[in-house]
């Protein structure tokens, strides 16, 4: 085995053998409550919004804003015409699925 690659495999074995106290149980169990509760919705939004964003970049509708929420996301934000609107907010329902809702608030300039 090459050096650099004992020393981590030497601190994972130690760290393991050194086990863990009971408050650090209990602290590692709240975090993974805590995980599951507020921070997982807060990642499956994330996911919602980065997914649209990414979806209509690719059909070159750039500007547009997205705002995700637990149930889907509105579109925000100016677009050239009013079958750029429509084309925006049927990407956006394909992408997100039937189960999640999209609020096309885009603006024809």
């Amino acid at each position: 085995m090459k050096p650099h690659t004992i020393i981590p495999l030497l601190l994972a074995a130690i760290l393991a053998l050194a086990g863990c106290s009971q408050r650090t149980l209990r602290s590692a169990q709240q975090d993974t409550r805590h995980n599951i509760n507020e921070v997982k919705p807060q990642l499956a939004k994330l996911d919602l919004g980065a997914r649209v964003t990414a979806a209509l970049k690719a059909a070159g509708l750039n500007g547009v804003r997205v705002d995700a929420s637990a149930n889907g996301v509105s579109l925000h934000g100016p677009v050239k015409s009013a079958a750029d609107k429509a084309r925006a907010g049927r990407i956006a329902k394909d992408t997100l699925g039937p189960d999640k809702s999209v609020d096309n608030a885009l603006t024809v300039r």
